[in-house]
């Protein structure tokens, strides 16, 4: 029963083995001439990794006042203020272009009708609405969505301008 059992570990390692060496044919990691008994041009090619063009999703979503202050400068997006009303009318950045209230009911809709492909700048008064409204924006569909970390006031905290 011993022989039995070691003979059937031994065959199931060496099929194991030969599934493990196939299966790297397909992932590129064993060119096709070392392994004998197939003809090369039997071997499906595998296409060359390409790199991934350096996007915005590379640039952080959370950015820091005076970051954000150069990316409105050189990348013009549109800036989104969703604090309520009250709170924009106490003050907001110059550039804020759209004010949505994040609290309001119909938020998520406003959010949905504009351009996915538009970069934008959200903030908020700490940074907790518009983390949130990031990942919203993130599950609509945006691809170049960043907030002011620490929100309006970090960027008061900053020395940075905001007019009422």
């Amino acid at each position: 029963m011993k022989i039995l059992l070691a003979m059937v570990f031994v065959v199931s390692a060496a099929a194991g083995a030969q599934a493990f060496e196939l299966s790297r044919l397909f992932t590129g990691s064993v060119p096709p001439a070392a392994i004998k008994g197939l003809a090369v041009s039997a071997v499906p090619a595998v296409p060359a990794p390409t790199a991934e063009p350096v996007s915005a999703a590379a640039f952080p979503l959370n950015i820091k006042p005076e970051e954000a202050r150069s990316y409105i400068e050189s990348e013009r997006p549109v800036v989104i203020d969703i604090r309520t009303a009250d709170e924009y009318a106490a003050g907001h950045l110059e550039a804020a272009t759209l004010q949505l209230d994040y609290y309001a009911p119909d938020f998520k809709e406003k959010l949905a009708a504009l351009d996915k492909t538009a970069k934008y700048l959200i903030y908020c008064r700490s940074g907790r609405r518009s983390a949130s409204a990031l990942l919203t924006m993130k599950d609509l569909g945006f691809i170049d969505t960043h907030d002011i970390e620490g929100g309006i006031n970090a960027w008061i905290t900053a020395g940075l301008p905001v007019v009422k």
